[in-house]
């Protein structure tokens, strides 16, 4: 038994080495490799240790996804949630959020998880790694809440490319997105502010600049972003003296500055600058300005005011102003006279008392608005209704201004009221003027389309008829004429409260213009109509009488009926208009018929060919003689226009004149007149044509309403090269009388330039003779209605020899036009009239057949 150690120890193996060596370098290399493994385990701890630290130390939560051979979709396949993304998501326990791909869709947005799964999806399934997964979404918290996130990944893939683990990360992204809102809504408040905002860096030059401040310093917005860009200083923007230097100081020390007064160019502005330390270290320099041009013209004017009249312009204020300075808590604590004389109560009655109650029209609260908003911005403008201590209603303006105390802490507001009650009560007197005739106090044309506009809708609605009654006076222009505007203008009055006591309170009464009223009655059908029409004529049966005078006055009255008559105001009251013509005509009342519009159609389409002739040099001018009655020889001609047209023929002056009157083509067409005729007598004079006297030239009404009619016609004269000498002017006695004082300035500027004036178709208008000694005209022109009839109506001879009777003792010429028999020619001579033109010594011609007529050559004539 004791030798066996021996013989152990002596044992060797196959290649003689012993046993107990080998053993020993065994366990010298299992040794070694313990040494490793221990080395390792330290090295993976130490690393371990490192990745916890680096995963612990970021905000972003980490996740991993081992797919190795299986789909995304696969169940099999598992997330690994780091604890911040547990946190970032608001659970406890990682274990809590769900691990399989189709649980991490769940938690999703709705609207994300599409293009998230797509993303997914594209970024596993591109073996060359070049798709990223780089996307945002919103991931439902614990609370059940969404937040932003961004993911990234990373993909392993194997060396086919596939996609065998997944790793990534989860930033928040929440709150940045808030501050990024935050910042654009600063931004766009900033660039909608009424107020220049411009911020510039520590060198002074220009960081940014809101749109109000290119605005103020009259830049569009492209220069102002390229001044950003070119970092303009602010010298050049702003280069007042000793600018540069107060801004360098205040982006130093911090401080501020308001104030600050500047000009440039013919504007003032009002800057104010504040210096700010950003919290990295930097400074910036923040500058504000106000375009204060206007207010600062109004504070000269009012310096200046003040500088003249200080003494008086102060008395007044104080006298016209309620000066109040009332405490933080609403006691009253300064009440000056005019507070007194405005409210009534004496100081000592309210001095240390709080009166809102008492004061304040609308209740204690309806100045809550007000003190909230001084208190807020230092100072309130505004109107309110307030009460006198003998309850009387007033409205003041007041201007409010917050007094601090020297810690700057609101210490008591001042308050200036001004009492504007009767000021309120003029622009309501406004809006009446505004809306109702200032003449007769009836509806104007605003109000009553306003109320025949209600009146119709309603009348729609319920589907019952309504009457529209035009009315116009007859004989209304005679008194004006006869009598002035200032008599025309009683007689409105006093027919205007006639129509309204014939009328029914439910019955509308307007006054339209001029002589024209209207009348709108609800619910009433023809027959209805037709009964308010004879009230309103019964109305004006008895004449007018004013000053001793009695005027009769009549009325035609035209008739709409909705919905028989159209459906639409402008309509309605068109054919009403259109009836009221008629009924000028015929008397009394009239019903509109459709074939009424029929002349209307052919008068518009008339005026319209009309138009096209005058552009298109269609035209003419006839020339009829003017002789002597003595000698048979001419002594002149009147140009008269005529028109052929393609399809009418020759058209009547008579037709077409009062249409181009009331088209307002009248203007144009006597300036082609006189042109026309101008050019004519220069091309008779250039062939050597001697024409005798005068060429007459008709002017209308209208043409003498024009404010440049003098210069027009000296114009027209000049440019062709006529004499003013060469022509006349005829003017209807009734265009004389319609602007007498005009006619008279007129006349007398044209004649003192070598213009002959006479008065055309005298004694069928209604002149004054105290006018007409004042009328600078040359010549009368008898009207050829009492020529035609003077040897058979002894009534028409009277009127001609009392006009050629006056004529001469007014030391004027006279002219009988009409005149078609050798008898006339030869009564009219016998009874003292040295001119006349008519069918009888010649018709109207054209320019050739005249000249060869009527015309000698110059030289002849000379001779």
């Amino acid at each position: 038994m004791r030798s066996m150690p021996c013989q152990r120890r002596g044992r060797r193996d196959r290649k003689g080495t012993p046993l107990a060596a080998r053993q020993a370098a065994l366990r010298d290399v299992v040794r070694e490799v313990c040494d490793e493994v221990a080395a390792l385990q330290e090295e993976n701890g130490r690393l371990r240790a490192r990745l916890d630290l680096l995963r612990d130390a970021t905000s972003d939560g980490l996740w991993d996804l081992e797919l190795g051979q299986r789909k995304l979709t696969d169940p099999a396949n598992r997330f690994v949630w780091s604890e911040q993304i547990g946190r970032l998501l608001g659970y406890r326990d990682t274990r809590d959020l769900p691990n399989d791909f189709a649980g991490f869709l769940a938690l999703l947005h709705p609207e994300d998880r599409e293009p998230t799964k797509l993303a997914f999806t594209a970024h596993i399934l591109d073996r060359s790694g070049a798709t990223p997964y780089d996307i945002s979404y919103r991931l439902r918290c614990a609370g059940g809440e969404y937040r932003w996130f961004r993911a990234l990944s990373h993909a392993q893939r194997d060396a086919g490319g596939r996609a065998i683990r997944l790793a990534g990360a989860l930033t928040d992204l929440t709150d940045r997105r808030a501050i990024l809102g935050l910042k654009r809504y600063a931004e766009s408040i900033i660039a909608s502010l009424p107020t220049g905002l411009m911020v510039l860096d520590e060198r002074l030059v220009v960081l940014s600049v809101n749109p109000a401040f290119c605005e103020i310093l009259g830049l569009d917005p492209g220069p102002c972003r390229r001044m950003e860009r070119a970092g303009l200083d602010i010298g050049k923007l702003l280069p007042q003296p000793g600018l540069r230097a107060q801004a360098l100081a205040l982006l130093a020390s911090g401080g501020s500055r308001h104030g600050i007064g500047i000009t440039r160019g013919d504007k003032r502005l009002r800057v104010a600058m504040a210096g700010i330390q950003l919290a990295e270290g930097e400074r910036r320099l923040l500058v504000m300005a106000e375009d204060v041009t206007e207010e600062q013209r109004l504070r000269d004017e009012a310096r200046l005011h003040a500088a003249r009249h200080r003494d008086q312009a102060s008395l007044l204020d104080k006298a016209r102003d309620a000066i109040i300075v009332r405490g933080i808590d609403g006691r009253i604590q300064f009440w000056n006279k005019g507070a007194e004389r405005l409210y009534g109560w004496t100081s000592e009655e309210v001095l240390g008392q709080c009166i809102d109650e008492r004061m304040v029209r609308d209740g204690p609260g309806a100045l809550d608005a007000a003190v909230h908003a001084t208190l807020q911005t230092g100072e309130w403008r505004g109107e309110a209704g307030q009460r006198r201590k003998d309850g009387v209603r007033l409205t003041v303006e007041g201007h409010w201004t917050l007094v601090r105390d020297d810690d700057n802490q609101p210490k008591a507001i001042l308050v200036i009221n001004t009492d504007v009650t009767q000021r309120k009560a003029t622009d309501e007197k406004i809006r009446n003027l505004a809306l109702y005739d200032s003449l007769t106090g009836l509806a104007n044309r605003s109000l009553f389309g306003e109320r025949l506009a209600v009146a119709l809708a309603q009348a729609r609605r319920e589907e019952y008829p309504l009457a529209i009654l035009y009315m116009d006076l007859n004989r209304f222009k005679e008194i004006n004429d006869t009598h002035g505007h200032g008599a025309g203008d009683q007689v409105l009055v006093k027919v205007a409260r006639r129509f309204q006591a014939a009328l029914r309170a439910d019955e509308i009464l307007a006054r339209l213009a001029g002589d024209e009223f209207v009348v709108v009655a609800e619910r009433a059908d023809a027959a209805t109509a037709a009964r308010i029409a004879e009230r309103l004529h019964e109305a004006m049966a008895d004449p007018v009488t004013l000053g001793g005078h009695s005027f009769p006055v009549g009325l035609a009255i035209g008739i709409a009926v909705f919905p028989r008559d159209g459906s639409e105001m402008d309509d309605l009251l068109k054919r009403a208009d259109i009836a009221m013509y008629r009924a000028k005509a015929l008397g009394g009342h009239v019903f509109y018929q459709p074939e009424m519009s029929v002349g209307l159609r052919e008068r518009i389409e008339l005026a319209g060919d009309l138009g096209r002739a005058l552009a298109a040099g269609a035209l003419q001018l006839h020339y009829q003689p003017q002789v002597s009655l003595d000698s048979g020889a001419a002594i002149g001609a009147e140009a008269l226009l005529r028109w052929h047209d393609p399809q009418r023929g020759w058209v009547s002056p008579a037709t077409f004149i009062p249409i181009a009157e009331a088209r307002g083509m009248i203007h144009a067409l006597g300036k082609w007149v006189l042109g026309e005729a101008c050019r004519q007598l220069a091309a008779w004079r250039d062939a050597g044509l001697a024409f005798p006297g005068r060429l007459s030239i008709n002017l209308s009404a209208r043409q003498l309403e024009e404010p440049d009619i003098v210069a027009s016609i000296r114009g027209i004269a000049r440019a062709a090269g006529v004499d003013p000498r060469q022509l006349a002017l005829e003017l209807t006695e009734s265009a004389l009388m319609s602007n007498v004082e005009g006619a008279i300035e007129i006349m007398a500027t044209l004649k003192a330039d070598g213009f002959s004036i006479a008065v055309d178709d005298f004694g069928t208008g209604y002149s004054s003779l105290a006018y007409l000694k004042q009328l600078p005209a040359d010549k009368l022109k008898i009207d050829r209605s009492f020529v035609c009839d003077m040897l058979t109506d002894r009534h028409d001879h009277t009127i001609v020899t009392t006009i050629i009777g006056m004529a001469r003792n007014l030391g004027l010429d006279v002219i009988a036009e009409g005149v078609e028999t050798q008898p006339q020619a030869q009564a009219l001579r016998a009874l003292g009239c040295g001119e006349a033109q008519g069918y009888y010594f010649g018709r109207p011609e054209a320019p050739e057949r005249f000249a060869e007529r009527w015309l000698v050559p110059l030289a002849a004539a000379i001779a």
